[in-house]
């Protein structure tokens, strides 16, 4: 997959979030931030989404740098959504005649994404969630 189509699927997936937890207070959101790692390393760049459990299944998403994240979100019990891509090395796509582009992966597994098993309840007193992740390497 290139980087292109990879690219894509993030823009497509941040298109289909009716929230993204951006207002002031008055709107009963909170910040909420942690940290993500990967194999007990933290992951580089990436996206995290939770989407509420309940009837309007709202979702709040927002960046992970570095291992980080910060996002508003709405308490109540949510499924968490990690996702990120890297190079992978040496692999390029040269379907284009004269073009050789990178190729890229989504190497976080799916039980932690589109197939999540990670869940949370926020509760108005949480400040912090922390995701630790395990797959191969």
């Amino acid at each position: 997959m290139s980087i292109k189509k990879i690219l894509m699927v993030f823009a497509l997936c941040g298109g289909s979030i009716t929230s993204l937890g951006c207002g002031g207070s008055a709107d009963g959101l909170q910040e909420l931030t942690g940290k993500v790692t990967y194999n007990g390393e933290p992951v580089p760049e990436g996206r995290i989404q939770f989407r509420a459990l309940d009837e309007g299944q709202q979702a709040y998403a927002g960046t992970i740098e570095n291992g980080q994240y910060l996002v508003r979100v709405a308490p109540g019990p949510a499924a968490v959504e990690i996702r990120a891509s890297r190079l992978i090395p040496g692999k390029f796509d040269e379907s284009n005649p004269g073009e050789r582009e990178p190729v890229g992966e989504m190497y976080i597994p799916e039980k932690y994404n589109s197939r999540t098993e990670l869940q949370v309840t926020i509760e108005p007193s949480t400040v912090a969630e922390n995701f630790d992740l395990e797959g191969k390497p």
